[in-house]
């Protein structure tokens, strides 16, 4: 019976890969599209900016807030945009170097064009239970949480410690 088990197991955690691999590709393509209507509403939005001032030029007037406020809208779009390329690069385990903006594994420490160090990103995986409200029923589920480690400089993190500043007892005074 421990081999029908075990085809089993394999059998369901195959099922489990392919299908956060699909839910991946799938969250990919939202956010592709996400980022396809920002960006056709920033181009609208530059229409609209452009014709206001044009206007603006061929009445001879000076600036309004409405075009400051249409400017700020784009900066949110873009803010957005931006939010949504680092999460599809997440997805796909992979970062851009902040200096050369070369796309690298996201495991890499320095960038292999540039040299620039690179933030080291670490995925915590959590299993949690989760309850039905339906059905009662309990189901484990992962949730993965990406931090940022800050590294630690030569300035935080001294050469050499000195033995006799852990404690102030004898047995640093002999010798």
């Amino acid at each position: 019976m421990s081999v029908l088990d075990d085809l089993t197991r394999v059998v369901t955690d195959t099922a489990k890969s392919v299908s956060k691999k699909s839910s991946s590709m799938v969250e990919v393509t939202r956010l592709s599209m996400a980022i396809n209507t920002e960006e056709d509403r920033i181009q609208r939005q530059f229409y609209e900016i452009g014709k206001k001032v044009y206007t603006e030029y061929t009445l001879d007037k000076g600036w309004d807030e409405e075009i400051a406020e249409m400017c700020k809208s784009v900066q949110v779009m873009e803010k957005n945009i931006a939010d949504m390329k680092t999460k599809i690069l997440n997805l796909r385990k992979i970062k851009e170097c902040p200096k050369c903006s070369e796309i690298l594994d996201i495991d890499m420490m320095f960038c292999y064009k540039c040299g620039e160090s690179q933030p080291i990103v670490a995925t915590i995986v959590e299993e949690t239970e989760v309850t039905c409200d339906n059905c009662t029923e309990a189901t484990e589920v992962e949730v993965e949480v990406e931090v940022e480690v800050v590294e630690v400089t030569e300035e935080a993190a001294p050469e050499e410690a000195n033995q006799a500043d852990c404690c102030e007892q004898e047995h640093h005074q002999e010798g």
